[in-house]
This record gives C-alpha cells, sequence and structure tokens, in this order.
C-alpha cells in the first residue's frame, strides 16, 4: 500500500486536533487530493517563493506550512499575484498543502508545550485554557526552576540561543526578577492581558505592537521578542522529524507489506529562511 495524503492529514489531526484552532484561522488541507500519494513531504514555517521552488524541484507531494496559504478565500487563482502565481505552482507541480497553525500552537507538546520544556519552566498551564480540555488551549504558562529567579535580560538570552534569534528585543525592566514566564509564539502580543492575568513576570513572543510592549511596561511585565520566524521554525524541524516515523504508526489495516516498495521522505525545507536580514 502506498501513504497517502489522508494518512498524513490524519496524523497531523492527532498531533494538533484542529478543533483547537482559532475561529478566525484556515487549518487542514488547504491544497490536494486526499488519495493522492505523499512520497515526499515538505514542512515550512511560510509558503514563499523559496519553499515553492524547493518543492518543485525535489518533487514535493505534500508541505506542510505552519502558516495558512492563502489565509483569506481568494476569488481566483492566476498569475496576477504573487501569491496566485504561488499557488499555480503548486497545482501544477501537483504539491498538496496542510496548514494546523494555530491548532499547532494550542496542542499538547505543541509549539508553546516545547518553548516552556525548552525554557525549563515546571508546573505548565496553558495561558488560556481550551473550555473542553483544560491541559490545552492557548499559550503557556509554568514557572521558572531554582531558588534565585534570573533576570529577564537572562530569560530572554537563553531563549534566543535555543531558536537561534540574531536580533532579540526586550520592552520592559532588563533586571526584572523572573519566577513565573508566558509564552505565546509567533505574534503574541495579544496575550499581555492573559499573562498579567497569569501572574507572569516575563512574557515570550514572536513579535508585538509598539502598543502591546507599552501595555506590557505598564502592566509590570518583561516583554521578550525573538522575531516571529525564530519563535515557530525550530518546531516544523521537529515535526518533521516525528513525521518520519508515520509508516509505523498506521493502523494495520493501512500498513505495507513486505513485497511494497515504499518510498517515503520527510524534511524541513532547507531554503526557507527568516524575511529580516538586518
Amino acid at each position: 500500500m502506498t501513504l497517502l495524503v489522508e494518512h498524513v492529514c490524519h496524523a497531523m489531526a492527532e498531533i494538533a486536533p484542529l478543533r483547537l484552532a482559532e475561529d478566525w484561522d484556515n487549518v487542514g488541507l488547504l491544497l490536494g487530493d486526499r488519495r493522492s500519494p505523499a512520497r515526499r513531504v515538505m514542512t515550512c514555517l511560510t509558503i514563499t517563493p523559496d519553499v515553492v521552488a524547493e518543492a518543485e524541484d525535489e518533487n514535493v507531494d505534500l508541505i506542510i506550512a505552519h502558516h495558512p496559504f492563502p489565509f483569506k478565500a481568494v476569488n481566483k487563482i492566476t498569475t496576477d499575484s504573487p501569491s496566485g502565481g504561488m499557488l499555480w505552482r503548486m497545482c501544477r507541480a501537483g504539491v498538496g498543502l496542510y496548514s494546523a497553525h494555530t491548532a499547532m500552537d494550542s496542542a499538547s507538546g505543541g509549539i508553546n508545550e516545547q518553548w516552556a520544556t525548552a525554557l525549563g519552566l515546571t508546573d505548565v498551564k496553558p495561558m488560556i485554557p481550551d473550555a473542553q480540555n483544560p491541559r490545552v488551549g492557548g499559550g503557556r504558562v509554568g514557572e521558572s526552576r531554582g531558588d534565585v529567579p534570573e533576570t529577564a535580560e537572562l530569560v530572554l538570552a537563553r531563549a534566543a540561543q535555543f531558536c537561534g534569534a540574531t536580533r532579540p528585543r526586550l520592552a520592559g525592566m532588563l533586571d526584572r526578577p523572573v519566577r513565573r514566564v508566558g509564552v505565546a509564539c509567533g505574534s503574541g502580543g495579544g496575550f499581555v492581558s492573559a499573562a498579567k492575568r497569569a501572574g507572569c513576570d516575563f512574557l515570550l513572543t514572536g513579535e508585538a505592537t509598539f502598543h502591546a510592549c507599552l501595555e506590557a511596561e505598564n502592566a509590570g511585565i518583561s516583554l521578550g521578542i525573538v522575531g516571529h520566524y525564530f519563535s515557530e521554525r525550530f518546531a516544523m524541524d521537529k515535526l518533521a522529524r516525528r513525521l518520519l516515523s508515520l509508516p509505523q504508526d498506521l493502523p494495520k489495516s493501512a500498513k505495507m507489506t513486505d513485497s511494497d516498495q515504499f518510498d517515503y521522505q520527510v524534511w524541513a525545507s532547507r531554503r526557507e529562511k527568516d524575511v529580516f536580514w538586518v
């Protein structure tokens, strides 16, 4: 039996249940045929011309992009616009597209939980618990380890080292003692109020507006910013490694026999890069 796009979609729904996605989000299989083969799968953060070219050159069957593409409904797909041109190229090359986005952010073992683990937080909980399952939900909050609290500057430095961020920034006090940490990957400035309610001293995110930074400073929270790309891209590498085990995780009815010729490869995009140079 050949591994199909449907099998990968099912695996992704187990990793990041789509019901956890925000109402405004566009998630699931966004482009492609569920019954088509998925021999070559590539993960990435965002669909860009470089990513599309890599998919064409490497004969990719399915891209799993964290950010949906298109994000909003489109009335036509033509090469008159950059986004339409990329969609047209993907269609011509037979490249499918799946996105989990905010479902992946909020899931158990999702991006925010991976951040909590990387920062060594304890007693980790969602900052905004899901109504059906309080163990999952938006953001994460946890306690710093150690008897002596780290400063906000040191917490940000550790976060930047983990994700490879080259331009970390911090709004609020550099030397604020940090005992309780909040995490909201991506564009998480909207979590400042939730972080305040959760008693956070420090909130880590990818990007935030000027007014969100002011809100954090006024709330007595140090806001660490590592860049949208760096706050999430590392998780696409981890996702690719996790999906490599998919053939062994399939139900018995879907497993391949010894006589099956099975070619299945998964990797994180090798050409994707941050949009900012300086």
